[in-house]
């Protein structure tokens, strides 16, 4: 799913909200990040009567971010950041 302007907007009011200062990478960057314009999404996984199975009707959409150095990925849950998806 390709992220709207709005939902853009929302994500980085969030993150100036919540990341304070310059949130560093795993590998140490003092980086900028990036949100990427799509969401990512994990199927979630569901154990019933038939047995287990990869649910792709209830599984989890992630922001993308991406760190301008090294490439480093966070995901960030679409709801946590206000999106509501």
């Amino acid at each position: 799913m390709t992220l709207t302007n709005e939902q853009t907007t929302t994500i980085n009011s969030w993150l100036d909200a919540q990341w304070f200062g310059k949130a560093k990478c795993p590998a140490g960057h003092d980086s900028d990040w990036s949100v990427e314009s799509n969401l990512s999404f994990v199927p979630g996984f569901i154990l019933d009567e038939k047995g287990p199975r990869i649910a792709h009707e209830s599984g989890y959409r992630f922001v993308v971010l991406t760190c301008g150095q090294c490439g480093y990925v966070a995901f960030l849950n679409t709801k946590t950041v206000g999106l509501g998806i």
